[in-house]
C-alpha cells in the first residue's frame, strides 16, 4: 500500500511542476525575445520615425489576461499591399512615459492572410501602463513599413468581472491547432482576426467579439447576459437582447460573446459601434465602443 500511495503522489507532483515550468518557460520565451538587440539600421529607423515617411502599417491592439494570470497586449500589424506571403522581420521598441525602454523586438514572424489582408501579429508581455510602441517590418534589411502606437491599456485583474474592448472582424474561425496561453486574438480555440482599420464594404460580414471574464453565474451555473447595440450616427439601435456567452475551452471563467451586425444600409462614412453588456445576475453593466468605416465602393 505504501508503494501505491507513493506512486500516486509522484505523478501529481510532477504535473504541478510541469505546469509551473510551462508558465515560467513561456514567460522566459517572451522576456528573452523582448530584450533582443536591434540591428543598427532598425534602431536608427525607430529613433527617426516620422508618420508616412515610409509605408504606414495599420495596427490593432487589445489588452487581455491569459489563463495563467499574466496580462499582455495582443498586437496585429496589417502589411502594405503587395507584401509577400512568407516570413518577415518584425522589429520595434516600447518605451514608458519617461522614455525608458520597456522592451525591444527583432525576430522573424510568419505573414498571415485573411481575405485580401496580410498581417503579422505578436503578444507583448509588458506592463499595462501608458507607453509608446514604434514598430516596423523588414525583409533582407529593407524596411517595408512602420507605425507608432500610443498604448493606453486598461488595467486587467485575474478575478475581477470585466468585458474586453471590442474586436471588429470579418474573420472568425476555429484554430487548426491548440492555442498557447498568450497567442494573440485567440480565445479557447477560436481565432478572431481584427479587420485592419475596421474598414468594411456594405456587403461584408461584420462581427463584434468581446471576451467576458468572471461574470456572476446564475443558479444554472451559467452567465446570463444581454447586449444592446447602437451605431452612431445612424438610426440603428435595438432593445437589449439575450446574448450567448460561450465558455472558452481551457480558460476557466472566460467566455466569448460574438454577434454579427448588418451594415448593408449604412451610408459610406465613419461610425461608432456601441454595445452595452448587462450581467443580468449581478446587474453590472459594461459599455464598449469601437469605430468602423464603411467604404463607398
Amino acid at each position: 500500500m505504501a508503494q501505491s500511495t507513493s506512486a500516486e503522489r509522484v505523478p501529481k507532483t510532477m504535473t504541478d511542476a510541469e505546469r509551473l515550468n510551462d508558465k515560467v518557460m513561456a514567460s522566459r520565451e517572451y522576456d528573452s525575445n523582448a530584450r533582443t538587440l536591434l540591428r543598427p539600421g532598425f534602431a536608427q529607423a525607430l529613433e527617426s520615425y516620422a508618420p508616412h515617411a515610409r509605408p504606414e502599417l495599420v495596427p490593432s491592439s487589445r489588452e487581455f489576461i491569459a489563463v495563467d494570470g499574466m496580462p499582455f497586449i495582443a498586437l496585429q500589424l496589417a502589411l502594405p499591399s503587395g507584401a509577400s506571403p512568407d516570413s518577415i522581420v518584425f522589429f520595434g521598441r516600447v518605451v514608458d512615459g519617461d522614455g525608458k525602454t520597456i522592451a525591444t523586438y527583432n525576430e522573424a514572424l510568419p505573414v498571415q492572410t485573411s481575405g485580401s489582408d496580410k498581417f503579422v501579429e505578436r503578444s507583448l508581455v509588458v506592463p499595462l501602463v501608458k507607453s509608446t510602441g514604434t514598430f516596423g517590418v523588414a525583409r533582407g534589411g529593407e524596411i517595408l513599413g512602420m507605425t507608432r502606437i500610443a498604448f493606453d491599456p486598461e488595467s486587467v485583474s485575474t478575478g475581477a468581472p470585466a468585458v474586453s474592448r471590442l474586436i471588429v472582424s470579418s474573420d472568425v474561425h476555429v484554430l487548426a491547432e491548440a492555442q498557447r496561453p498568450r497567442d494573440p486574438f485567440a480565445f479557447g480555440g477560436t481565432k478572431v482576426v481584427p479587420k485592419p482599420g475596421a474598414v468594411f464594404r456594405r456587403g461584408d460580414a461584420v462581427w463584434l467579439f468581446a471576451e467576458l471574464r468572471n461574470p456572476t453565474l446564475a443558479a444554472d451555473g451559467t452567465p446570463h447576459i444581454s447586449t444592446k447595440l447602437t451605431i452612431v450616427p445612424s438610426n440603428v439601435s435595438g432593445p437589449p437582447t439575450p446574448a450567448e456567452a460561450t465558455p472558452l475551452k481551457g480558460m476557466a471563467g472566460h467566455y466569448g460573446i460574438g454577434n454579427p451586425i448588418d451594415v448593408a444600409k449604412l451610408a459610406p462614412g465613419d461610425y461608432t459601434v456601441r454595445v452595452v453588456f448587462m450581467d443580468l445576475v449581478s446587474k453590472q453593466s459594461f459599455t464598449r465602443e469601437a469605430p468602423i468605416h464603411i467604404r463607398g465602393d
